[in-house]
């Protein structure tokens, strides 16, 4: 009889749900709102706010026709050839078959489990939905492997080029023969309860999120899970690393802060408009910039500043062509970074063509929203800052008018970031900018440096992931810091930048953006050697 049940549940919807009402599977025990706010309140980003909730005990759309869109976690592992490659090979395909990618995890470079002999695994997870029951969900993604190049008859746990896994599936508990959901091992194994958590608020206001915890069958859901093994306090350890794909490495930013320089091939920005607009010179000051400690450069043909003209792209690849063209073949540049610094997407194609690795959006997609898709074909990272306007009109009244500067800051970098998502940029590719200076008075320039961790947090409400991104400030010689130390000349303000990007390294910022690089090069030294005397 229960094989018979297992056969139909695989084919009937109408049965699935006489089958949970029989009483097939016992539903887990109601998370009670006490311990799952105590759980949250340990958690790394937590909020506490939380209500008690009863999963259904089957999955209700497991055997159906596919009529209704049901909430998923894909996790991703892989740990043979390109691992990043493969992973965004997979999730083309995964679209291609049917699943709306919603969110991503962060990446995690973690060391090999069960069969230790082998090379270490990247993992991630995904958020998405699907009209695919859970058997043909499986049965897709199995597909997706073995196009990729997985073989079945391979040592398990062994080494792999892909391995696709479903880790929820709307509020269902499955378990047949070929499929257990949420998997019976996941209260052991770090590498997936990170980007799994990754997925989720710290504010359980998501019904979806509440039913997900109690699948876990522990009163503080996966939360208590993670924090078992020891949460956040494993990562940057050699078994588990956030990791930033750029270049031909994985980059963990968590190690050291990096200082960003600044090159501008501009007549009329603030600090040094004009100085480098000839090739020769610009080729100067990058090598002046890298011989002083940067490891990225970033480079600038259109001004920001306040009310600056705006360039056509025609214009801006005039001025930037000619520079990138040479700096990507000089010496110097062995092991550093190049970034570019554009609201258009395509001077964004260009430059990445041209060698470039990072993409800088001050406006983080709202100026040249194709930008987004195009970062996403590119696989560059991609800074979005916050930035209310545009550059014409950021520091307009109705601009600068904020309750709590940094939650509303917070809350507007996480639309941004929600836009580039859906656009296809993984979360892993993320980079985030508070926006010094843009859209900003000096007083709320104060609050977002010294408010960095708020920020993260704030995130965190609606996503961990989200929260744990690198973040980028750049308060170089900004006119703030002129009128709180009366420094007129912008190049007198180096001194003054050096304070508040050690204010903000020490707040939690992880990348700096500088004009003078052996200061902040300096100044990034003395803090993180501050914050591991701190551990």
């Amino acid at each position: 009889m229960m094989l018979h049940a297992k056969e139909t549940l695989r084919k009937m919807y109408s049965l699935a749900m006489s089958y949970c009402g029989g009483g097939g599977l016992a539903a887990p025990d109601a998370l009670s709102a006490c311990d799952f706010g105590h759980a949250l309140k340990s958690s790394h980003r937590a909020s506490g706010r939380a209500v008690p909730c009863k999963a259904r005990s089957f999955a209700r759309c497991s055997l159906g026709d596919g009529s209704a869109e049901q909430e998923i976690v894909i996790a991703l592992g892989s740990n043979v050839g390109d691992r990043v490659g493969t992973f965004e090979r997979a999730l083309r395909m995964m679209k291609n078959s049917g699943i709306r990618i919603t969110r991503h995890a962060c990446l995690y470079e973690t060391a090999p489990a069960y069969v230790t002999d082998q090379p270490r695994f990247l993992n991630s997870a995904v958020r998405g939905t699907t009209k695919m029951e859970p058997h043909e969900l499986l049965r897709r993604l199995k597909e997706i492997e073995k196009d990729i190049g997985r073989h079945t008859d391979g040592i398990r746990y062994g080494p792999r080029p892909i391995d696709l896994d479903i880790l929820l599936y709307g509020d269902s508990r499955i378990s047949t023969e070929n499929l257990v959901v949420p998997h019976e091992r996941i209260h052991e194994r770090p590498f997936v309860l990170a980007p799994l958590v990754d997925l989720l608020g710290s504010s359980t206001n998501d019904d979806v999120e509440k039913s997900w915890h109690s699948l876990a069958k522990c009163t503080g859901g996966f939360f208590e899970l993670w924090n078992k093994l020891g949460g956040e306090s494993m990562i940057g350890t050699e078994g588990i690393k956030r990791v930033l794909p750029v270049g031909n490495r994985l980059l963990d930013w968590s190690e050291r802060t990096l200082v960003m320089g600044v090159l501008n091939l501009t007549p009329d920005s603030f600090s040094d408009g004009g100085k480098f607009q000839e090739v020769e010179a610009a080729i100067s000051q990058a090598k002046l910039l890298i011989s002083e400690g940067a490891d990225i450069i970033d480079i600038g043909a259109q001004s920001t500043r306040p009310f600056a003209r705006r360039l056509s792209p025609d214009e801006e690849l005039e001025r930037l062509i000619p520079l990138l063209d040479v700096i990507t073949q000089i010496p110097e540049m062995e092991g550093k970074l190049l970034s570019v610094d554009t609201f258009y997407a395509e001077i964004a194609a260009e430059a990445v063509k041209r060698g470039v690795h990072i993409v800088n959006d001050v406006s983080g997609g709202q100026i040249d929203p194709r930008i987004l898709e195009v970062v996403a074909e590119l696989g560059v990272p991609f800074v979005t800052m916050h930035m209310r306007g545009d550059p014409s009109t950021m520091q307009s009244e109705q601009n600068l008018v904020y309750g709590h500067v940094c939650n509303e800051v917070a809350s507007e970098l996480y639309t941004r970031v929600r836009e580039a998502e859906l656009s296809g940029i993984p979360l892993w590719r993320i980079v985030l900018d508070p926006g010094i200076g843009f859209s900003k008075n000096a007083k709320h320039n104060l609050e977002v440096i010294m408010g960095l961790e708020s920020i993260r947090t704030e995130i965190g409400e609606m996503s961990l992931g989200a929260s744990h991104v690198p973040i980028l400030l750049g308060p170089s010689r900004k006119r703030f810091l002129g009128e709180i130390c009366n420094r007129t000349n912008p190049i007198e303000r180096d001194v003054a930048t050096v304070a508040a990007a050690t204010a903000g390294i020490l707040n939690g910022a992880n990348i700096v953006r500088v004009h003078n690089v052996g200061y902040g090069v300096d100044a990034a030294k003395v803090c993180d050697a501050l914050r591991k005397g701190r551990r």
